[in-house]
């Protein structure tokens, strides 16, 4: 490879973006308060805490006091507000706004709080959340105090399960990190074309034939769906929903779902054809289908759904959808066509207003308001030719109005004339929308209320919606990394005011907040916004020559460089210039065993240095019996350990335990040479490297094989095996144990390995009639876990 090249490559690949300003008296939350004020001081404390708890906010004790041992705090109730370390009280009087609240941390230990109701000191408790610093010598805080209320009222995350269904689990995980961000209202999306998920009783079919269906398998019939998916449950029931509802209120959350009417049906309507203007006529579902609003039968179907779910979700707000209906379906239609003749209805716009306005007072009679995507005003919003606007119905009063599209000036006209209106304008808020096109600074940019809006008006822009759709996010893993860390830009666009937004200070406060992502695994390859300095950085780097022997290069948080491995020799050149661009200079190499594929490049580095500084070399020095096990390695592992010693470089013979510490990264090694063990001792005596810092952790397994992974799984270690990261053994092929991967817990998988191998493709590899690669596939499959970086398809950076 031209070496200018690799320089060019590799310094795009280290860029972090420009470094910006620090203000020690700019506090590191996320989204940003109202007013605050600092002193510079902080305080240390213990982490006994007594908690003084408002009886009015009593029903979320739980949960806040989950939130305070989180970041370290051993919390305790007490009804005695004299002797509480911390207070969190309900007064109505600080303000008007339902969210707004006050923190007070005094320079003598005492902590404040007090707020307008219940979700205000939830908002509160997050704030002091990200306040807290958990010290070996106990808790930190800033003196401080916080005047805070949000911006809008309406701040709403939402997720769509129909394309894709993602389970309980995820959903809790995003309703935690909605109430970090004091998100406050979670917008399910559980019904659209590709599959039904919620279950409603009198409609059982819903669910046993319109939930076997997503995105990916749209042509699926549910038959075919049981035979590919046997057992996969693709919809929550309703104690399901219930538990999930009664989750996100202890968080200060509503949940408020949408169905769909007239369009994206198609799922209730494969369930039961009658309900479809084409579908009934044809005997069977209709792709893209609208619902027969003229039968009198459809609209008691569509009442008897919306009956059960307002049981189930008490916000009183139900999404009816309402977008994109393709009228070619009622106008083909000659019942629907003269309906519309004998009503006076002159176009199928004003048809669909008419509909959603029939909903909106049945809705409004149970005490429930309706929402909708900005078609429901009955605008042609894209100007299409094919289509007419509404020319005499107009929507129901009360309405609440979605805007997602068309000219910024529907925003303008739905106020003008009496709505209420929500701004999820989708060239800012869809989270579907790649990085390219919409990166954290524009989605940070964007303000709710558009130009143009009268100042009395103003008021009518109720907030924001940044909105998660599920084409193409068929695992959580992609789901994290479309939302995180922009959902972070649009909690921030809904909280604070405009006038007091700053995307380079956002930077700065979000350091923290990403940090805490990272070691939770939502991110991990999204484009870095903030430069994390305090964790080390991790390089998987690529197979040149598709061969199985990779490197991995770690720059520590105090700037050192370590390398794992070294590679075939074919590498040399790219290991070069890796290092080369990281400052030529390697403070520690660790050799996992001396095969040559993992010293080939190495050893040609030691012997011709170029300019390469290598400090110190960690590895095991075989025995003769052992290199003589292997003989066709042993010539080349005799030239790596002559090499070594005449590197200049400080040789240290691996043991047992041996830690190494460079900032706040340590590595230790946690299994050695086994030549005692008769099957295959060469991999058998690969080093094991655990490296951690307190944001992550990674399990090196270099070539162990099954006899020492089972040993390893009972050893002195076996404690501290679990990490973030896991190097699959012997390149996923023949390595440990399917069980040791079922024991040890970890959530993702580095596989240095090469196209031949993952694939186990017998008919160009060599010896892959003995490779296990697809069983080692198949049981991190079983174990749900998606994130999988593979050196093939090139350089995996984590930070």
């Amino acid at each position: 490879m031209n070496m200018r090249l690799i320089f060019l490559t590799l310094i795009t690949l280290f860029s972090t973006g420009s470094l910006f300003a620090t203000d020690s008296n700019t506090l590191p939350i996320v989204p940003k308060p109202q007013q605050e004020m600092v002193t510079g001081e902080e305080i240390t404390v213990g982490s006994h805490w007594k908690i003084y708890i408002d009886r009015e906010a009593t029903g979320s004790s739980t949960y806040m006091t989950e939130l305070l041992k989180g970041c370290g705090v051993e919390p305790s109730i007490t009804e005695q507000r004299n002797e509480a370390n911390l207070i969190l009280a309900i007064d109505k009087k600080i303000s008007k706004n339902r969210e707004a609240y006050r923190i007070s941390v005094s320079a003598r230990g005492e902590i404040q709080v007090s707020a307008t109701t219940r979700n205000g000191l939830l908002h509160a408790l997050q704030t002091l959340r990200q306040l807290i610093n958990c010290q070996a010598n106990g808790i930190t805080i800033p003196v401080c105090r916080i005047i805070d209320e949000p911006a809008f009222s309406w701040r709403a995350f939402m997720l769509d399960e129909s394309r894709h269904f993602h389970g309980m689990e995820m959903v809790k995980k995003l309703l935690d990190e909605m109430s970090y961000l004091k998100l406050n209202t979670f917008h399910w999306h559980l019904v659209d074309d590709p599959g039904w998920r919620i279950e409603i009783r009198k409609y059982p079919e819903l669910t046993t034939i319109g939930s076997k269906r997503d995105f990916s398998h749209r042509e699926l019939t549910p038959a075919q769906w049981d035979e590919q998916f046997p057992g996969k449950k693709m919809y929550y029931t309703q104690d399901e929903i219930r538990e999930i509802v009664q989750y996100a209120d202890e968080r200060g959350i509503q949940v408020v779902p949408e169905i769909e009417v007239p369009g994206h049906a198609s799922a209730s309507i494969a369930a039961y054809p009658w309900l479809g203007a084409s579908s009934k006529r044809q005997g069977k579902g209709v792709w893209g289908d609208l619902y027969n609003v003229t039968n009198p039968e459809v609209e008691a179907f569509i009442h008897d759904i919306l009956d059960e779910m307002i049981t189930l979700f008490p916000s009183k707000i139900i999404h009816i959808g309402g977008d994109e209906a393709n009228y070619t379906h009622w106008a083909n239609n000659p019942e629907i066509v003269q309906f519309m003749k004998d009503q006076k209805i002159p176009t199928y716009a004003d048809l669909q207003v008419w509909s959603i306005n029939r909903l909106s007072n049945y809705l409004a009679s149970k005490g429930v308001r309706t929402m909708g995507w900005n078609e429901i005003t009955g605008d042609n919003i894209r100007g299409e030719a094919h289509l007419e606007a509404s020319q005499s119905e107009k929507l129901a009063k009360g309405t609440l109005v979605h805007f997602w599209d068309g000219d910024i000036g529907l925003i303008n006209k739905a106020i003008n004339e009496g709505y209420s209106v929500v701004n999820s304008n989708r060239h800012y808020t869809y989270l579907d929308y790649p990085y390219e096109v919409t990166p954290l600074e524009k989605a940070y940019s964007f303000h709710p209320v558009p130009d143009g809006i009268a100042g009395e008006k103003v008021g009518a822009i109720v907030g924001l919606g940044c909105q998660m759709w599920g084409e193409y996010t068929p695992n959580q893993t992609r789901i994290y990394y479309q939302t995180f860390p922009r959902i972070a830009a649009y909690a921030e666009c809904g909280w604070t005011k405009a006038e007091d937004k700053n995307y380079d200070e956002f930077r700065h406060r979000m350091k923290k907040t990403e940090r805490r992502w990272r070691k939770m695994g939502y991110i991990n390859q999204q484009p870095t916004y903030t430069r994390q300095d305090d964790t080390f950085t991790l390089w998987q780097l690529p197979s040149q020559i598709n061969t199985i022997g990779n490197s991995y290069i770690i720059r520590t948080d105090d700037g050192k460089v370590i390398v794992i491995d070294g590679g075939v020799k074919e590498e040399e050149g790219y290991l070069r210039g890796f290092i080369g661009a990281l400052g030529n200079i390697v403070d520690c190499w660790f050799v996992t065993h001396p095969h040559p594929d993992h010293i080939g490049a190495l050893t040609r580095i030691l012997e011709n240095p170029k300019g390469i500084g290598v400090r110190q070399i960690c590895h095991s020095t075989f025995s003769d019996s052992l290199l003589n096990g292997e003989p066709n390695y042993k010539g080349e592992a005799l030239n790596y350990y002559e090499a070594a010693k005449k590197s200049g470089a400080t040789v240290t013979e691996a043991t047992l335990g041996m830690t190494f510490a460079f900032g706040q990264t340590t590595l230790r090694i946690l299994g050695i040479k086994n030549e005692e063990l008769k099957s295959n001792p060469y991999n058998n005596s690969s080093m094991v490297i655990k490296v951690w810092d307190p944001l992550k952790s990674v399990l090196f397994l270099g070539d162990l094989g099954k006899e020492s992974g089972d040993k390893l799984l009972y050893g002195p270690y076996r404690d501290q095996l679990d990490c973030d990261y896991i190097q699959m053994s012997h390149h996923g092929q023949s390595g440990v144990s399917m069980d040791f991967y079922r024991t040890v817990k970890f959530r993702a998988c580095l596989w240095p390995t090469p196209t031949w191998v993952y694939d186990n493709d017998a008919g160009k590899g060599f010896n892959t009639h003995i490779l296990t690669t697809i069983e080692t596939r198949n049981t991190i499959e079983a174990l749900n876990i998606s994130e999988n970086y593979l050196s093939f398809e090139g350089v995996t950076r984590i930070d």
